[in-house]
């Protein structure tokens, strides 16, 4: 396999390039999707470990007071270092909630013996380095097939959690539910506040949505969140309406940080393997952060399970939406 390089420009515009294997997967990890892309983690590396931690002062207080979302962002950051070490040959070994009197501190990775990667362990890095979040509606004449859509699922249960996905007589429940979560939080002025913020980021910031990537409010068949107005979103729509799309509900058999956490890291091989095969996933996470509506997913899952986040999957376009930007490695990697 050839050598993987990850390199990134700091906030000082030099080149930083990651030298050991463990820095090299925190640099790839820059690269995992978060709620708002508000990038809620640090990393602190040494020789010999990576301490991922959560960064509190980016949690979005309003939309999630509990800070389920940002736990599931930050497994969603640890998986992509794992993927990375396999893929620079390495055994990734990962050790979880490591010290009761640190909350924060979410896990330390390490390397385990060489190994030699495989095309798989290429392909998932490729893939994760390559995905972007596409909010533009799916198009209307092409489906995922059936069989890529339980190999997402049962890649989704080899991580320790669990994907429903909704049957067409759901479907209705799921867009009567956004509906419902987008008036409640429209209403709340510390939503409206947060979502302001994170979606007009001051100058010289590399973090939360941009106007790219977002595209205007058209009629679709799940209500998407309102990013910025029309006049001020920057992607086009397409054609698209979502009438070919999928649903699903990812949820844990726990409603605790340990299954945030596990959920997160199951995401991100959902993400990597949707990559891989051409599907678009689109988080739906403002059904999730309202109480009520949480309580309603957890009724199309029967009560079997707590809901973590909604997906919208559908054919990936052929041209790829623009990425969204990412923190300098200096301000998310001490080292």
């Amino acid at each position: 396999m050839p050598a993987i390089n990850v390199s990134a420009t700091t906030s000082r515009s030099r080149e930083c390039s990651a030298n050991g294997p463990l820095e090299r997967a925190a640099l790839a990890a820059l690269r995992a999707p978060s709620l708002l892309n508000t990038q809620p983690w640090r990393w602190r590396v040494r020789d010999d470990s990576a301490e991922l931690s959560a960064d509190r002062s980016r949690q979005l207080t309003s939309i999630d007071p509990d800070g389920r979302l940002l736990i599931l962002s930050c497994g969603i950051a640890l998986h992509h270092a794992t993927v990375a070490l396999a893929a620079m040959g390495h055994r990734p070994r990962l050790t979880v909630w490591p010290d009761a009197t640190a909350p924060d501190l979410l896990a330390v990775l390490r390397t385990g013996g060489p190994r030699q990667p495989t095309f798989a362990d290429q392909r998932a890095f490729q893939a994760m380095m390559a995905r972007r979040t596409d909010r533009r509606p799916s198009s209307p004449d092409v489906c995922i097939p059936g069989y890529r859509l339980e190999q997402l699922r049962d890649e989704v249960e080899r991580h320790g959690a669990h994907l429903h996905l909704l049957r067409p007589d759901q479907v209705p429940v799921l867009i009567v539910a956004a509906a419902h979560a987008a008036r409640i939080e429209t209403a709340d002025p510390r939503v409206r506040n947060d979502l302001a913020r994170w979606t007009h980021r001051p100058a010289g910031h590399r973090d939360g949505v941009t106007a790219g990537t977002v595209v205007p409010q058209i009629p679709r068949r799940v209500p998407q969140r309102e990013f910025l107005p029309n006049d001020d979103a920057g992607l086009a729509a397409g054609d698209g309406d979502d009438q070919s799309a999928n649903y699903a509900i990812l949820f844990g058999d726990g409603d605790e940080p340990a299954d945030w956490l596990a959920a997160g890291q199951a995401l991100s091989a959902l993400l990597i393997a949707a990559t891989e095969r051409k599907i678009s996933v689109n988080p739906i996470s403002n059904v999730v952060e309202v109480e009520p509506t949480r309580a309603t997913l957890a009724g199309l899952l029967c009560q079997l399970g707590h809901p973590m986040i909604a997906l919208r999957l559908g054919v990936a376009a052929a041209t790829p939406p623009p990425p969204e930007p990412r923190r300098p490695p200096a301000e998310v990697i001490d080292t």
